[in-house]
């Protein structure tokens, strides 16, 4: 897969992406997020921009940093969503003190999304 930076034409390949919104162009390392919510991807899709925003709360980044890439329906469950989410670094990875909060924050579900717009969440994986 390629992503292509809006703007100034570079092209990344995985497992890289794009800089977020007003960063110099290039292409970065993100942390790639797999979450379960306990909601149907139908209420998911209209809050798209609101999960972006809560997950860049709960883990300290700026919202252009957090990017939903990709939302279906569980396959065990029609009523739940899997959710891919980029978490995109300023630099060219994210330092490891840094990763490490991110990782812990999620896993230790201090990442607090609205339970009322995405139910329950679990982490599926983090890397």
């Amino acid at each position: 897969m390629f992503y292509v930076l809006a703007g100034c034409g570079q092209i990344c390949a995985e497992p890289f992406t794009s800089t977020p919104f007003g960063s110099t162009c290039g292409c970065v390392l993100p942390m790639k997020i797999k979450l379960l919510l306990d909601v149907s991807l139908y209420a998911v899709f209209p809050l798209v921009t609101q999960l972006e925003i809560e997950i860049a709360e709960g883990v300290y980044l700026e919202q252009s940093q957090v990017v939903i890439v990709g939302a279906s329906a569980d396959s065990q469950n029609q009523g739940r969503t899997v959710v891919d989410v980029n978490l995109v670094p300023l630099e060219d990875r994210f330092d490891n003190t840094t990763a490490l909060l991110i990782y812990e924050r999620f896993w230790q579900k201090k990442v607090l999304l609205n339970r009322t717009l995405f139910g329950a969440y679990e982490v599926i994986y983090i890397s």
